[in-house]
């Protein structure tokens, strides 16, 4: 659950084809999503609010958190957990249960940098352009080599105004969705020299549970 949760720092839904061919629809979308990365590239810092929700056969999840990002490096929290990483480092902790599990972030399955809701559509997706609805693009992203990816299918709801995304929902292969919404977001803003590392000698009440 942890690595279902971070897919979302990462991320439902019928298409409109518009007798449009697949060139059309990568031109089209890759334009849109173009000047969001332009857009996002103003940044050094972000910090988003967010709410997140997890479906599967199994699970009905709803939460809400921020997330802070600063290049590779991320931090997290909703009510149940606090994630962070330096860039190469995750540290997980899961408030009611009083443990912090250490991961390599490249060991991490079905991971990716919250950053890269921002910039996850640049390599390795075709697309299709689904719609436009109340100043809404809602284009549709299918992994190029379906076998090697984690993914089935990738929504993004991008505002035509701010060149900004608005949601992402993620639909793994075993069945899950994931809909991140943005709610707020800051360009930007300062941040402590620290949020990006756990500092054991900080929470010495703690349970560590290195996997590395």
């Amino acid at each position: 659950m942890r690595t279902s949760i971070l897919t979302t720092l990462i991320l439902a839904i019928s298409i409109c084809y518009y007798g449009q061919n697949i060139s059309d629809h990568n031109q089209k979308s890759k334009e849109i999503l173009a000047r969001v990365s332009e857009n996002y590239q103003k940044y050094t810092t972000i910090k988003f609010m967010f709410t997140l929700g997890i479906n599967s056969q199994d699970i009905n999840e709803n939460q809400e958190g921020f997330a802070l990002i600063k290049g590779q490096q991320f931090y997290y929290e909703t009510a149940e957990r606090k994630v962070i990483c330096n860039g190469n480092t995750v540290w997980t902790l899961i408030l009611d249960d009083d443990e912090c599990y250490i991961d390599n972030l490249a060991d991490l399955d079905n991971t990716i940098n919250p950053s890269e809701i921002f910039t996850v559509w640049e390599t390795g997706f075709n697309y299709k352009y689904v719609k436009k609805e109340n100043n809404s693009h809602f284009i549709k992203m299918y992994p190029e080599n379906p076998d090697k990816s984690n993914y089935h299918t990738i929504i993004m709801k991008v505002n035509d105004s701010t060149n900004t995304i608005e949601q992402s929902t993620i639909k793994t292969k075993d069945g899950v969705s994931i809909k991140l919404t943005i709610t707020n977001l800051i360009g930007n803003p300062s941040l402590n020299s620290d949020v990006f590392n756990w500092i054991e000698s900080d929470n010495p009440s703690i349970d560590v549970i290195d996997n590395r």
